[in-house]
């Protein structure tokens, strides 16, 4: 008789649980998730999203990696090379117009992540690409992260 009720409760536990994972589950239709608000503090420390005036060539996100991969960037005086299998870049606020049919933003934020000679992992490559014209960019603000 225990086995049973020990059973029934193991069983009902998992249809909770399984109700939480269904009930997470949407239709299949995108959800808008609210934009993060920063701290005083992240702020403090981000850098803006927008360009800084002067107007600016947009790029779409697609263009940006092409660009860059390969490429070496220099952050904290040490030199970084741009792994196109690692490197993840993506645009800043609202895109500043369409090129191709595509999005395209003046200002994106990148993180290529390093692998240190003798180690797992190491810091993460912050920056900014910011388009300078149809071929040319300017590397920004770049800073290892420490987490």
């Amino acid at each position: 008789m225990h086995a049973g009720l020990h059973a029934l409760s193991r069983l009902a536990a998992l249809l909770v649980l399984a109700g939480f994972v269904v009930s997470g589950c949407g239709d299949g239709a995108p959800e808008r998730r609210p934009a993060a608000t920063p701290t005083a503090a992240d702020s403090a420390a981000t850098p803006s999203a927008t360009r800084p005036a002067g107007g600016g060539t947009a790029w779409p996100h697609e263009r940006v990696l092409r660009r860059i991969a390969g490429r070496r960037i220099r952050v904290e005086g040490r030199s970084v090379r741009i792994d196109p299998a690692t490197v993840t870049c993506g645009g800043l606020g609202t895109p500043a117009g369409v090129v191709g049919g595509k999005d395209a933003w003046t200002r994106f934020r990148c993180v290529q992540p390093t692998f240190p000679a003798g180690a797992v992992a190491g810091p993460d490559a912050i920056f900014f690409v910011e388009p300078r014209g149809p071929r040319r960019f300017e590397v920004a603000e770049s800073h290892f992260t420490r987490y």
